[in-house]
């Protein structure tokens, strides 16, 4: 927003501001140039977004107009309105998230869901001692901490390779499932006890095909992790590796549940039944798109 653009300063009300910033930012290509300009906006006048509704005629002051001024040009840059707000809604919670992880996606609550209907079916009352749990490529930590979260009885080990992603991971846990987490560090299974197992095992690892790269939005590409995103030409890389070593870390009737990009669902299931899992199959996501493999452990 230059000064040529927004002549007058001490004019502008929050109604004013808003239709100016929406047609703005829909100029640079943002897609939601609406919602965008209302959060930021509600963040650097720190209230709730309805307030903009009820106050539509408030002047803005210079600290807060220079607050949304600083918001809005970096949005305009492309950079994720999750990072500008420093939190992202995950399963009805609040999570921490910034350039060091991939912001989570709505996709995602589909896998918890699938773990958590499974433990459901297989354990449908606590039992003496703890169920036990695996999140790979934890990033944020929204899945790990939502299994804990949600259910009491089960304890939930995620794994990280990337050090400045998992201090994310572990003031996320922290905040929503301080007891019955710990984050480890490492590639995969590599930083596991041996001999451990697990009732589930849950994974939104990376899978975009590098070749796919340039047609992404350049609020993936510019700014959130090339670590957390992409997996060898075809996507599969890690996947390939963490289908063909999972079985040895399950429970029998242990669950794997992987989310991946809708074109891979069939070879992954594939690979799934090679390593020896039984009853794999293909969940779809509200868009009707392959989002998620689960199979079983004999």
């Amino acid at each position: 927003m230059s000064e040529a653009a927004a002549p007058g300063e001490a004019r502008w009300t929050i109604r004013s501001i808003l239709a100016w910033s929406r047609d703005w930012l829909a100029k640079k290509g943002v897609e939601n140039p609406r919602l965008d300009a209302e959060l930021l906006l509600a963040s650097a006048l720190q209230v709730p977004r309805i307030k903009l509704y009820v106050d539509h005629e408030k002047p803005l002051q210079p600290d807060e107009l220079a607050r949304f001024k600083a918001l809005i040009l970096r949005r305009a840059e492309r950079e994720p309105v999750a990072y500008l707000l420093g939190t992202k809604e995950f399963y009805g919670r609040p999570f921490a998230v910034d350039k060091r992880v991939f912001i989570p996606r709505p996709e995602t609550e589909l896998l918890v869901q699938a773990v958590l209907a499974h433990l459901a079916q297989r354990f449908p009352a606590p039992g003496a001692a703890l169920l036990r749990a695996l999140d790979l490529c934890a990033g944020s930590g929204v899945v790990g901490a939502t299994l804990a979260a949600e259910r009491e009885d089960l304890s939930v080990d995620l794994v990280e390779l990337s050090p400045e992603t998992a201090e994310v991971t572990r003031a996320n846990l922290s905040r929503h499932a301080p007891e019955r987490t710990r984050v480890l560090l490492g590639d995969l299974f590599a930083p596991l006890e041996p001999g451990a197992r697990y009732a589930a095992i849950a994974s939104n690892p990376p899978y975009i095909p590098l070749r796919d790269k340039p047609a992404l939005a350049p609020e993936i590409t510019r700014h959130e992790p090339q670590l957390a995103l992409y997996s060898g030409e075809d996507g599969l890389d890690v996947l390939r590796r963490l289908v063909a070593e999972a079985p040895r870390w399950l429970e029998p009737g242990g669950l794997l549940a992987l989310e991946l990009d809708p074109s891979q669902a069939q070879t992954v299931a594939a690979l799934a039944a090679a390593a020896g899992l039984v009853d794999a199959r293909v969940e779809r996501d509200l868009a009707g798109l392959a989002r998620l493999v689960l199979a079983r452990a004999p």
